[in-house]
């Protein structure tokens, strides 16, 4: 018999007492294979040394029903480290180009958005994971050999500087899924928008915001690229839990949200618009946002306080554990007290700060012939006539308050000089109100 039969009987085997998970000893591996049990002895100890464990009736078998009888041959035959690249499965080099290329990206936006040094941490971690996804679809087009990019009306390739005009995200997508809209297609198509829509804009502070759509957006490339790779090519082995402090002080988030308030409310009214426009199936899906418990462990002996921290996927369809994991979160979650009208600003409040941004001489008369021409309040003020993106009645007060997104609508409209005259020139009523 040769060893290359030897070799599939000793696949076969394993195969067949890790399916019925018992142990095995020495003899009958050699009843079964053929080989002396010096050898099988010299096997245990190196090539199968990640596999096979001793215990006190014999041998134990795990993993291997997991390798195809290619790859197991080759580990065999391997004269050094049966893991260091001998279990990555074989494709044609374009292909391997592409897959390292979509992998390395992922990894770079990993490494980006854990980055506490970094203020684009979310646009960062958007772009690469763009090209992640985009080369991983082109992966997945090569190795099947579908055209993925796209032709003249006569039907040759479109060619932009010499090279081949391939197909971007969007286009990879619809190919994939035919069509199809589900959890990770809205989540990819969400971030293909929010990539286009904050290119040019400085907005960190988004980081808490879309935390769990960034999950989800990564968890879904981990699933498709083992989906159609394999284990090999997963990221999660390579990874660790990062380790950071609360993104941003309060006094931080306010100020940055302050200074950034129109595209921070323009990237936040997006994110609301675009789940208007799904369904509650897809929108309550851990695929499109990604919802979990973190809670720490507290061990009161030696054993118990291994694990420092577990996560808890949240599973909307087992109500009775979610509660009980609230209630330990209540126990353990950071004190914070709601600040009633947080953020918002009274008139003389939005007269400084439009004054001191535009260096116009802006007055408490100019912000009342403001509102009034601008229509976004009445007189005498009601909660129910506001507009709440500009404006909101305190009740507390007993009067109109102002958004940041008002103090920025001033600002543009005053810098025009002709509509700075009309705000100044415009007369409803004698008594004036702000």
């Amino acid at each position: 018999m040769g060893e290359y039969s030897k070799v599939k009987k000793a696949y076969a085997f394993f195969c067949t007492v890790e399916d019925e998970k018992r142990p095995f000893t020495l003899k009958e591996l050699t009843d079964n294979i053929g080989w002396s049990e010096r050898t099988i002895k010299t096997y245990l100890t190196k090539k199968w040394k990640q596999f096979i464990k001793r215990q006190e009736d014999g041998y134990v078998c795990s993993g291997i029903k997991d390798l195809s009888e290619e790859i197991f041959i080759r580990i065999q035959s391997q004269k050094t480290d049966p893991f260091t690249n001998v279990l990555r499965p074989q494709f044609s080099p374009k292909v391997d180009l592409l897959i390292d290329k979509s992998r390395e990206a992922a990894m770079l936006a990993i490494q980006i958005y854990n980055n506490p040094f970094m203020s684009f941490r979310v646009y960062g971690f958007i772009v690469q994971m763009i090209i992640a996804f985009t080369s991983l679809f082109h992966t997945i087009f090569e190795r099947k050999n579908i055209p993925y990019w796209y032709l003249e009306n006569d039907g040759t390739p479109k060619k932009i500087d010499g090279d081949l005009c391939y197909w971007e995200l969007a286009s990879c997508l619809k190919k994939y899924y035919r069509g199809e809209t589900t959890p990770e297609t809205s989540n990819l198509k969400m971030f293909i928008e929010l990539r286009n829509k904050i290119e040019h804009r400085f907005a960190p502070v988004l980081d808490s915001e879309i935390s769990g759509y960034c999950q989800s957006l990564l968890l879904n490339f981990e699933k498709l690229i083992i989906s159609e790779f394999g284990e090999h090519f997963a990221l999660g082995q390579h990874l660790a839990i990062a380790l950071q402090l609360s993104e941003y002080s309060q006094q931080h988030r306010q100020t940055l949200q302050y200074i950034q308030a129109k595209q921070y409310d323009e990237i936040k009214e997006f994110i609301y618009n675009y789940c208007q426009r799904l369904s509650e199936q897809i929108i309550q899906s851990q695929d499109f946002c990604f919802r979990a418990f973190l809670i720490p462990i507290i061990g009161n002996h030696k054993n118990s306080a291994n694990i420092a921290i577990e996560f808890v996927k949240y599973d909307r369809n087992n109500p009775e554990d979610m509660m009980k994991y609230e209630k330990q979160v209540a126990l353990i979650r950071e004190k914070q007290i709601q600040v009633a009208d947080q953020g918002k600003l009274p008139p003389k409040g939005v007269v400084e700060i439009v004054s001191q941004r535009t260096g116009i001489d802006f007055k408490v008369s100019h912000h009342t012939n403001a509102w009034r021409l601008y229509e976004i309040r009445t007189t005498p003020p009601k909660p129910e006539t506001c507009k709440t993106q500009y404006c909101q009645y305190s009740e507390a007060f007993k009067q109109v308050i102002y958004t940041p997104a008002w103090v920025d609508f001033l600002c543009e409209k005053i810098q025009d000089s002709q509509e700075f005259e009309r705000i100044k020139k415009y007369k409803k009523c004698v008594r004036q109100e702000c």
